[in-house]
């Protein structure tokens, strides 16, 4: 009588979980130190969990070097495929807890970004849809599985490997001012040599961002042989408090045009000089692969007209 043999699942025996969860966490985080924080145990038993794992594969997963870690070729093939299913995991749980009833999506957007171009599509995209939105106003990065979040809209996407993500827009910075400065200023050449260099607004968008639009890169494109500024003049670390800056009169301010567009529309500002500085990275809309087909987001990417092809 012949024997027969049955598979239960899958072909290969799985790691352990809690193994597994240590890889994802470390991998995402860039530290044990970090990974060991967000699962409440300690930096030596992530080690411990992540060797376990090397072992079960028979592959390094990390390169160590004293207290950093980078992921090696096998981790790095590991680690997208396994984030994507602990955000499965995470919204599974989230659906059975939530009410179903109540239709919402969880919107996070990067702060300049949510007033000044995202704020009218938000107040429409309810009033067609009849789905309410939960929209948090944060900074780069934030934690999708954490914070229960559906959608990112934010400046690049170098901070969220293994998410799908699409283009909402590329820009160019320009210089924009108050009607009234200009006057001040009346025979303002094209690269704005005759205004004092304190009366530049330099905006600063954190330590996250190493390609923001600086004036220093501007004056280099309009003169080749630009003098650096001598005074450092008006430093704001929120683009929206700059644009509000230059609105007043203080200064120019150098900003995306497309978050200028409605006061520049309006009159409460203008454009001193035609010279632009495009932008190193696109605004991007950022999805977790496990919402990505919900019938609410699926609506709010036909809403913004977004292509994810």
């Amino acid at each position: 009588m012949g024997i027969i043999s049955f598979t239960m699942g899958y072909g290969h025996a799985l790691p352990p979980l809690t193994a597994l969860r240590a890889f994802e966490a470390a991998a995402r985080c860039g530290s044990f130190v970090l990974a060991g924080k967000e699962l409440s145990v300690s930096s030596a038993a992530i080690s411990l969990q992540i060797k376990t794992l090397e072992d079960h594969l028979g592959k390094k997963l990390f390169v160590r070097k004293g207290n950093r870690i980078s992921l090696t070729d096998a981790g790095e093939m590991m680690y997208p495929k396994l984030a994507r299913a602990f955000e499965e995991m995470s919204e599974a749980a989230r659906i059975v807890r939530s009410d179903t009833s109540t239709r919402q999506l969880v919107v996070s957007v990067l702060p300049a970004l949510a007033e000044l171009w995202f704020l009218p599509k938000a107040i429409t995209f309810t009033e067609e849809t009849g789905i309410s939105l939960d929209v948090r106003v944060q900074e780069d990065p934030i934690d999708f599985e954490r914070e229960a979040i559906d959608i990112r809209l934010t400046y690049g996407s170098a901070l969220y490997p293994g998410y799908r993500e699409t283009r909402l827009f590329s820009d160019v910075a320009i210089p924009v001012c108050a009607p009234w400065f200009c006057e001040a200023y009346p025979n303002m050449d094209e690269a704005l040599t005759n205004v004092p260099d304190n009366k530049f607004i330099h905006n600063k968008w954190g330590s996250n961002y190493a390609s923001e639009p600086l004036w220093s890169d501007w004056r280099r494109q309009v003169e080749s042989d630009a003098t650096p500024f001598s005074d450092a003049g008006l430093t704001i670390n929120d683009l929206t408090f700059a644009i509000a800056t230059a609105k007043r009169g203080a200064g120019i301010a150098l900003v995306p045009s497309v978050l200028a567009k409605t006061d520049l529309a309006s009159g409460l500002l203008v454009i001193p000089s035609k010279h632009a500085l495009k932008m190193k990275k696109d605004y991007v809309c950022v999805i977790p692969h496990a919402r990505f087909d919900t019938s609410a987001v699926r609506q709010f990417s036909a809403h913004l007209a977004l292509n994810w092809a």
